[in-house]
């Protein structure tokens, strides 16, 4: 048995958490520029090894498409119908792709009220108009909505679409697509094949180079996870909705506050034979529940994952209402041992306890492949929600998934103890807004390169050699801006 990660805390038995650890300097035998902080989840690399958290207030689709294509991931939230869900990873499958395989396509009969209301919802600008052979007759975009409203209501499609469509064919380069859309000024270029059937659609904005360290899949997709309930659902519907879910998502994230419960691990499985995509199984807090999930239970080869940490987050009280945790610095040391014991191909997301640049390289110190936020990005433009002002500050709400705001909706009842109605575990509250998560993911990669640096560790890989230490009380003060006239 292995007490490598856990050593550097200096015992398993001490709960330690990110201020009451340092790195030790180290030495650096490389330029700033040739640091790495790419890391991966199994098979899927990241180029920032950073994931934004399954939570209501924080992960929804316009963060997840900007997380992606800013190198990281956003795990979309659960607490919401199969029907939301399905909206959500399709617009994060549809957000960014050389070509579009799943092509919004309307009748040439229909009202121009629906394509109206199909852009609106699925977040485009334009729809393929295809007959019944799904030949295509003509483009429908934006520019060609009526502005009357009689018209808009009563008009169809095919009195007010282009029909002289501009097309490329199948298995053209992205070279190719370019200069047609150059040559043509058109933003939108259906893929048809020599028998006039629709293939995909390749958009201006989706081969444009602006985001070269985008997380992507095979087929150039965003990639696109989702938080999904341990329990199996026994209705033929929500199993169906599950599959057709399941068609756009990479990776399924088990949402649960402790998955170490025989009920969720028997639910998983039963899901990981109905589902195709990988999954990431969580929340765990030691190395025993992942020794045993690991080494004693009949998962499939997609098991690529384990998230850690349990009552650290800002928002969650898990820890007080019931005297049970884990949190996130010993939860990572503790499973990082036993990954190395019986599956050094797992990876292991640090999930939660975050509220400094800092931390992020204690947690990769502790055995991390990647960690993962709320706290950090509740703030921002791209969480769900409306900016407010309190006191002439600028605020976003930001609330725990065991808070009574969120259990009342029902859909993660089984998130935390199912059952449960009256004990909390988590609060609701505002958060400082904070602006575009770019200039958030700036600054923890600029902490997380520099703490790299200071520590001597050129890559991710590298950083889980370096040394922690315990600091005393005295020395968290002394670390921390002291002895001056203002307050800090």
């Amino acid at each position: 048995m292995s007490n490598y990660y856990r050593d550097k805390i200096h015992s398993s038995d001490l709960i330690a958490t990110f201020d009451d650890v340092l790195i030790l300097p180290g030495f650096t035998n490389f330029s700033a520029s040739e640091v790495n902080i790419s890391s991966h989840l199994e098979k899927y690399n990241l180029k920032l090894p950073i994931l934004s958290s399954a939570m209501d207030t924080v992960t929804e689709e316009n963060m997840a498409i900007n997380m992606a294509l800013r190198g990281g991931l956003g795990v979309l939230h659960r607490n919401c119908s199969y029907e939301r869900q399905l909206e959500m990873v399709r617009i994060v499958k549809r957000a960014r792709s050389f070509v579009i395989d799943d092509v919004a396509t309307i009748n040439p009969s229909a009202k121009v009220s629906k394509a109206k209301y199909m852009m609106d919802n699925y977040n485009i600008s334009g729809i393929v108009v295809v007959n019944e052979a799904n030949k295509v007759c003509g483009i429908f975009t934006k520019r060609d909505i009526p502005f009357l409203e009689d018209d808009i209501k009563n008009g169809a499609i095919k009195d007010y679409m282009t029909k002289d469509v501009i097309s490329i064919k199948p298995g053209a380069s992205r070279e190719e697509a370019l200069r047609i859309l150059y040559e043509s000024r058109k933003e939108k270029l259906p893929v048809i094949d020599k028998d006039g059937l629709l293939k995909g659609l390749i958009t201006k904005k989706d081969l444009a180079p602006e985001f070269p360290f985008a997380s992507k899949d095979d087929e150039g997709h965003l990639l696109c996870a989702l938080a999904l309930s341990p329990k199996f659902p026994e209705s033929s519907q929500a199993q169906n909705s599950l599959k057709e879910i399941d068609k756009y998502v990479d990776i399924f994230f088990i949402d649960v506050a402790d998955f170490y419960k025989k009920d969720d691990i028997e639910g998983t499985m039963k899901l990981m034979k109905l589902l195709e995509s990988d999954f990431v199984l969580g929340n765990i807090g030691t190395y025993q529940a992942a020794e045993y999930l690991i080494s004693k239970c009949d998962f499939n080869e997609r098991f690529i994952g384990l998230k850690v940490g349990m009552g650290s987050g800002s928002i969650c009280t898990t820890s007080i209402q019931t005297g049970v945790g884990a949190p996130t610095l010993f939860a990572t040391a503790q499973v990082a041992d036993a990954i190395q014991d019986y599956n050094p191909k797992m990876s292991l997301i640090a999930d939660g306890g975050f509220t400094k640049p800092g931390d992020l390289p204690k947690a990769f110190a502790a055995g991390a492949d990647l960690i993962m936020s709320g706290h950090f990005f509740a703030g921002t433009d791209e969480s769900p929600g409306f900016i407010d002002t309190i006191a002439g500050r600028k605020v976003k709400i930001y609330r725990g998934m065991g808070s009574k705001d969120a259990r009342v909706s029902g859909y993660i009842a089984d998130r935390y103890i199912e059952g449960s109605k009256m004990l909390t575990e988590g609060v609701s509250d505002y958060v400082p807004y904070v602006g575009d998560v770019t200039g958030v993911l700036a600054t923890l990669k600029e902490g997380l390169a520099n703490g790299m640096i200071y520590a001597g560790a050129g890559s991710i890989e590298d950083m889980k050699k370096v040394s922690l230490g315990i600091v005393s009380i005295v020395g968290q003060r002394e670390t921390s801006p002291h002895d001056l006239i203002g307050k800090f």
